[in-house]
C-alpha cells in the first residue's frame, strides 16, 4: 500500500507536467512529458562579430545567475576570446566558464531530440553548438554557431531557441523543426552542454540516465555513428568525424586516424577544423605528425591573418615536438598562449620544455 508521502509526491509531479518545468523536476521517461514546454527567465544578449560562443554563454547563464550585459563583454574579452582575431572557443572553456561562476557544467555528445525534449521538461536549458548558413555556397557559408535551447512543441513538432545572432534586434525565438535542428546538430556530434546547481544533481541525473558516466556517452556515441555508417546515412563525412572523436575518447588512435582520414575524403566544410580538432590529436597520437602541420597550414593559408585560431599553434607545437624541433615548438606554444592566456594545456607544456 502506498504511504501518504508517496501520494503527495505523485501529486505534486501530476501538477507540475502539463504546463511549464520548474527548474531542475525530474521526469520519468519521454512518454510523460507534455507536448509543449517553453522556458524562461533569460537575458538576451546580441553577439558581436565571431562572439557568439560569449553571447550564448551569457544568455544560458542568464536562467541561473544575474548577469548583465558586462558579462558578455567580460566573457567575449577577457575570458574566452582573449585574442581579437579569435573564431573559435571549444564548448568545454564555455563549462570551465559556467563552474568559474559558481555552476556545475556538463559536456556530452551523441544527444537527441528526444533526450532534448527530457531536458527542457525537466527545467535544464540546453546549450548546443550548430551549423549556421546563410548563402548559396553551403561549403563556404558553413559556419559553427551557438544557441540555448529553451522549449519544444511536439505538435509543431519544433525546438525553440535563444539565439545571439538570429534573435536580433529584441531577443525574439526562433524555431527549427526537430528534422531540420538534428542535420545541423551532427557535424558538432550532437553536443550539449547543462549547467545545474549542487541541488539539482540527481534530477539531472535522472534525466541523462546512464549518459552521465562520459565513458558510456562516448560508447554511445560511437555506436551511432556506426550504425549511421551502416545504414547509408546522409551526410556521411560527418559520420566518419563523429566515429573518430567517440575512437579517441576510447583509446582507439590507430582506429580514430583512419575515421578522420574516410571524413576528409569524402569532404569537410572549409571551416570545420577551425571549430573540431580531432585530425590533430589522432595524427599526433599515431606519429603522423607531417600530416597535422600540413592539415593546420593549410587552414592557416584559408583562414588569413584576419582569423585566429590558437588550437592550431598548440597542436602545431605537439606535432613539432614529436618530430623533435624544440625550438618550433616553444615558439607555436608561445604563439597559442599569447592568443589565450587561460590556456591551460599550452601553458604546461611550455613550462616542460623550457624547463627541460
Amino acid at each position: 500500500m502506498m504511504t501518504m508521502r508517496w501520494i503527495a509526491l505523485i501529486l505534486i509531479f501530476t501538477l507540475i507536467l502539463p504546463f511549464t518545468a520548474a527548474q531542475g523536476t525530474q521526469l520519468a521517461s519521454s512518454d510523460s512529458l507534455p507536448s509543449h514546454v517553453l522556458l524562461d527567465g533569460f537575458s538576451w544578449v546580441h553577439q558581436g562579430v565571431n562572439r557568439c560562443s560569449a553571447a550564448a554563454l551569457t544568455i544560458h547563464l542568464s536562467y541561473y545567475l544575474d548577469v548583465t550585459v558586462d558579462t558578455y563583454y567580460e566573457l567575449a574579452r577577457t575570458d574566452l576570446n582573449t585574442y581579437g582575431a579569435d573564431a573559435s572557443v571549444r564548448i568545454e572553456e564555455m563549462a570551465a566558464q559556467a563552474e568559474v561562476r559558481g555552476l556545475n557544467a556538463i559536456v556530452r555528445r551523441g544527444g537527441s531530440v528526444d533526450l532534448m525534449r527530457q531536458l527542457i521538461a525537466a527545467g535544464f536549458p540546453v546549450l548546443v553548438e550548430n551549423v549556421y548558413y546563410d548563402g548559396s555556397d553551403l561549403n563556404r557559408d558553413w559556419l559553427s554557431h551557438n544557441r540555448v535551447l529553451v522549449g519544444y512543441d511536439d505538435d509543431a513538432q519544433s525546438f525553440s531557441f535563444q539565439d545571439p545572432l538570429l534573435g536580433f534586434p529584441d531577443g525574439q525565438l526562433i524555431h527549427f523543426s526537430y528534422d531540420d535542428f538534428d542535420l545541423r546538430w551532427k557535424p558538432f556530434n550532437r553536443d550539449y552542454m547543462i549547467f545545474y546547481r549542487d541541488e539539482q544533481q540527481e534530477a539531472l541525473q535522472a534525466v541523462l540516465g546512464e549518459q552521465w558516466d562520459a565513458a558510456f556517452n562516448a560508447q554511445w556515441t560511437l555506436e551511432i555513428a556506426e550504425r549511421e555508417i551502416e545504414s547509408g546515412d546522409s551526410y556521411l563525412n560527418h559520420s566518419y568525424f563523429n566515429l573518430g572523436w567517440a575512437q579517441l575518447e576510447l583509446g582507439l588512435s590507430e582506429e580514430a586516424a583512419q575515421s578522420f582520414d574516410r571524413a576528409r575524403e569524402l569532404g569537410l566544410p572549409m571551416r570545420m577544423l577551425w571549430y573540431e580538432f580531432g585530425p590533430f590529436v589522432a595524427y599526433n597520437a599515431v606519429g603522423r605528425y607531417q600530416d597535422t602541420l600540413d592539415l593546420i597550414h593549410a587552414n592557416m593559408s584559408v583562414a588569413g591573418d584576419t582569423i585566429s585560431i590558437e588550437e592550431w599553434f598548440y597542436y602545431a607545437g605537439l606535432a613539432y615536438e614529436g618530430l623533435g624541433n624544440r625550438e618550433r615548438a616553444i615558439t607555436n606554444y608561445q604563439v597559442a598562449l599569447a592568443r589565450n592566456g587561460n590556456y591551460q594545456e599550452v601553458a604546461e607544456r611550455l613550462q616542460a620544455l623550457q624547463q627541460g
